[in-house]
Formats: C-alpha cells, structure tokens, sequence
C-alpha cells in the first residue's frame, strides 16, 4: 500500500508547483488621476516613443514646435482609447493560448475496507483510474483558427481605433486653427465697426446726419462684437478637444507651438487623389475591411468547429486496483454515443453566425464605399466654395484700393473707406472659414482611405496611467511601416 500514497503525494506536489501565483494589483483612482494630469510633451517616454516610431531620436527634447506627424504619435502614446482596444487585442491574443490546450486527464482514487476479509493478505481495496480524454476530427486546430481569427480581428480594431484618434486629432487641430483666425478678424472688424460707429455719432452730434444713419452701424458693430465672443468660445471648445484628443490636460499644452492641420504635401495629394485611386486604397487598406474579413473567418472556424464537434471523443482509462493483496491492471476505452443529440442547434446558430458575418462584411465595404463618395463629393464641393470665396476675397480687395484712391481725390470720405474695409475682412473671413471646411474635408478623405501606421504604434506597452504602477502588458502586434 505505500506506493499508492507516494505517487500521490507526488502528483498532489506537481499540481501545485504547476499553477501560478499572480500578485493582486488594486486601482487606486487618485493615484491614477495625478498621474494623468502630469501628462506633458516632455515626458522621457514620449521621446522614446517618437525615436522608436520615426527611427532616429528627435534633435531636440522637449521639441519646440510640433508637426503633425509627431503630435500624432504623441496622440497614439497617450490617448487612453488606444489602451483599451489593446488590452483587447492582448486578451485575444492569449485566447489562443487557451484554444490550443489539451483537456488534462481526470485521476480517481477510490479506496475500500473489507470488513470480513476471509483470511486474505490486506482487507484493503483501493482503486486508481484515469480518464485520459482524446479528442477527435481536428476539434482543437479548429479552435486555434477560430481563435487566431478573432485575434486578428482584435489586431485590426487597433488600427481602426488608431486612425480614429488621427481623425479627431486632425479634426480638433484644424477647428482650433480656423477658430483662432476668425477670432483675430473679428476683433479687427470690431475696431472698424467702432470707428465708423463713432464718426456716425460725430456726425450726428454736429448735426451733419440723422440718428437713422447711425443704427445700422450700430446694429453691424453689435452683430461683430457677438460673433467674436463666440468665436472666443470656439477657441476654448477647440482648445479643449485638441486635448482630449491627445489625451492629455489642457494644461499641458500651454506654450506648445501646433500645426495648423494637413501638410501642405498631404493636402496636396488629396486634392489630387481620383475617386477610382480613392476606393482602392480604402478597400484595399482600411482596418475595419480586413476586420469584417477576420470576423467572417472566425465565424467559418466556428462553424467547422461546431461540426466537429458531432464526433464524440474517446476516453482511454488505464487502472489499477490493490484488491486484498493482489495487483490488478486495467485499460477501458469509452466514448459518448451521437444518438439523441448530433450538435444540430450548435451548427445551425454556426451557420447563421456565418452569414451574419458576410452580410456584415458586405455592409461594411458598402459604407466604406459611401464613405469615401461623401469624402470625395464634399471635398470637391468645399475646393469649389473656397475658389469662389478667394475670387470675392480679391474683388473686395480691389474694392477697397478702388475706394482709397477715391479718398485721395474727394470722391468719397472716410467712412466709405472704412465701409470697403469692413467689407474686405468680411470676404477675408468668410474665405478662412471655406479653407477650414475644405481642410476639414481632406481629413474626412484622409480617414476614410485611411493609410499604414509605424508598427510601434501598435506595440507600445500600455499607458502608464490606466494600470497600477509596475504593471506593464507587452503587446506584439504587428503593422506597416
């Protein structure tokens, strides 16, 4: 009877070397907002992560202007978001893992006290069965590729995430950079408005015109003075999410020098892009078309899986029994009989699982399509706008030299003058806000043919601020470069 409790022992032993030990890691919310709002363009981190993702380390650190390509990397290196979806894709990644482990086999111990042993060498009977399970038709490679697909898929969803936090991104830095223009004319129109306001009133005081000739320009200098205060508030909204979007405090980007949006090459190149070139590239390289295209192949591992599984698995179970003395061995060989259920409701939930997924999938190339034929429609309607409001800008600025040389001979005074100036900054402005709209309207174009992202930017380690310190989760997504 004493190996029986040595080989126990033994397994009892290994079984417990074997399992892991994983410290608890609480999150402490306050530790995690301070460490958030210590967020800054400085860090030492962030310069790593810019040397790894541009391949050489900056010239200079803290950088005193910003590109947009690097703000966006700092975008990608801060914004909480982006963490998420990796932490999503980290968890796919280990479900893998788990889909290709074999099922461990199941030991029982059953022991026994003879009370009339009839003279026999021990009244003990003890018995040791397993039950090793072997599974059957491929059903754990059909696991691993359910699973791989859906880790790709989870792959995909950090690049989508990606260029939604670019789009934003580029989105808030044009709305900033359009507001701050307008904010500036209007307050120069005030201060023209004012003068002509207050030669009406002097006017009016010598008694050379009426009080009606005073009210519209008092009306014209309420009607500006409302708009740059709103203007004003524009600028704090979009000041405000151009740092949601890098995910940082607005603090932190006080004394920043920012891009005013696309560059000037990038604009150019979409200006240029032809709708044919336009919906290659999106349907060739947009995330969410390859991750519809993941999601259909998981959904078609699923459903060979679930039949699969309509083949039972086999059970060898080796023994041995001490039965009073003597040393009995054994092998049974058992297997569920396919006789009341043959996994017909898993198959056909497989089955329509699989065509949810390709009706998805076609779906999301339709909205790729549409998406990129709105892009392509506004961009073209808001280059048309902005050309027209250039044309006006420049007549009005003709208007103005017309109505100072005028001055210069007595054919009209100085409020005519101040009237075409007036006039002038209104076209000025109303051609910044067509060049934001169009601004705007590549960045839309831009997302939507969407691009490759550096690698890195899909292996960064989790934020320092969304886990408890010291944890760090390694992430081995790859990308283009």
């Amino acid at each position: 009877m004493r190996p029986i409790p040595s080989i126990l022992v033994v397994l009892a032993s290994a079984g417990v070397l074997a399992c892991q030990r994983i410290p608890a890691r609480p999150l402490a919310p306050e530790r995690t907002l301070a460490a958030f709002e210590a967020r800054s363009l400085d860090a030492p981190g962030l310069a790593a992560f810019l040397a790894a993702a541009l391949g050489r380390s900056p010239a200079e650190w803290p950088l005193r202007e910003w590109d947009l390509r690097t703000l966006t990397l700092a975008a990608l290196y801060f914004h909480p978001g982006l963490d998420v979806v990796r932490a999503h894709a980290d968890v796919a990644r280990a479900a893998v893992e788990s889909a290709g482990a074999r099922p461990n086999p199941t030991l029982s111990l059953a022991p026994q006290l003879s009370a009339n042993p009839q003279g026999a060498v021990s009244p003990w009977l003890a018995a040791v069965h397993f039950d090793w399970p072997i599974e059957t038709a491929g059903k754990r490679a059909r696991r691993v590729e359910r699973a791989d697909a859906a880790a790709a898929a989870a792959r995909e969803a950090v690049i989508v995430e990606a260029w939604r936090i670019r789009r934003q991104l580029e989105s808030s830095l044009v709305a900033l950079a359009t507001a701050c223009r307008q904010r500036d004319a209007l307050a120069e129109e005030v201060g023209l408005e004012e003068r002509v306001v207050a030669l009406l009133e002097h006017r009016l005081r010598a008694g050379s015109a009426a009080a009606n000739d005073v009210a519209p320009g008092r009306r014209a200098l309420l009607q500006a003075t409302t708009e740059r205060a709103a203007a004003e508030a524009q600028v704090g909204d979009a000041f405000a999410r151009l740092a949601a979007a890098l995910g940082v405090a607005a603090s932190a980007l006080a004394g920043v020098t920012l891009p005013q949006g696309l560059d000037a090459s990038d604009a150019d190149a979409l200006l240029s892009v032809s709708p044919d070139e336009a919906r290659r590239r999106a349907l060739r390289e947009r995330a969410d078309v390859r991750q519809a295209l993941a999601d259909y192949a998981a959904a078609e591992a699923t459903l060979r899986l679930e039949l699969a599984r309509q083949y039972p698995d086999l059970h060898l179970g080796p023994g041995y029994e001490f039965d009073q003395g003597q040393n009995k061995w054994g092998l049974s060989l058992s297997l569920d009989l396919p006789i009341l259920d043959r996994n017909q409701g898993p198959i056909a939930e497989a089955v329509a699982g699989r065509a949810e997924a390709a009706a998805k999938f076609v779906a999301t190339q339709a909205g790729v399509i549409a998406e990129i034929e709105q892009a392509l429609a506004r961009r073209d309607g808001e280059r048309a706008r902005h050309e027209r409001m250039r044309i006006l800008s420049a007549d009005r600025e003709a208007n103005l030299a017309r109505a100072t040389a005028a001055m210069t001979f007595g054919a009209v005074d100085r409020v005519a003058v101040l009237d075409a100036e007036i006039e002038r900054r209104r076209a000025a402005r109303a051609a910044t806000d067509a060049e934001g709209a169009l601004a705007q309207a590549l960045v839309d174009l831009e997302a939507a043919m969407e691009g490759p992202l550096p690698s890195v930017v899909l292996d960064r380690p989790l934020a320092e601020t969304t886990v408890p310190e010291g944890q760090r989760v390694a992430h081995a997504i790859g990308g283009a470069t």
